[in-house]
């Protein structure tokens, strides 16, 4: 009797080893819709930016990550800095990775998504934006164009 509960035990714990594994693909894939969810944010947000709207972009940063700086100062560091690249003429994503960490901000989920750019005023460079997820979802916290 004590070998037939010591076997099922054993089957149990096998049988509850394959469910955790099974539940771990689920997590890959919660995971691909969170990158995805991500690019759709960061390329809605680039969007704002390409028709010049830096007031709309400006509301799409998170809360958190907008005390240094007021939403006219933004909408002059765009102007001066991103409108003379003139039209977006392609946009293709070079990479993305999801952060836990970055330098100077708490521990959160952060996705960091590069995308190669093509202006009619400038060569092909490099856009990155960085998001963190939140309780309105994904929001930008950084922008930077190489």
């Amino acid at each position: 009797m004590l070998r037939w509960l010591t076997g099922f035990a054993i089957l149990l714990v096998i049988l509850f080893a394959g469910c955790v594994t099974r539940s771990g693909s689920g997590t890959r894939i919660e995971r691909r819709a969170e990158d995805a969810a991500a690019r759709q944010a960061a390329e809605s947000w680039l969007k704002l930016l390409d028709d010049g709207d830096y007031e709309e972009a400006f509301e799409w940063e998170a809360q958190d990550f907008r005390l240094w700086r007021t939403q006219a100062q933004f909408v002059r560091y765009m102007q001066a800095h991103r409108a003379p690249f003139g039209r977006t003429l392609s946009r293709g994503l070079i990479g993305a990775a999801s952060l836990h960490k970055l330098v100077g901000a708490p521990d959160g989920n952060y996705e960091s998504i590069i995308f190669k750019t093509a202006f009619n005023a400038k060569s092909p460079t490099a856009e990155r934006v960085i998001l963190v997820k939140s309780a309105a979802g994904w929001r930008v916290i950084d922008y930077r164009i190489y």
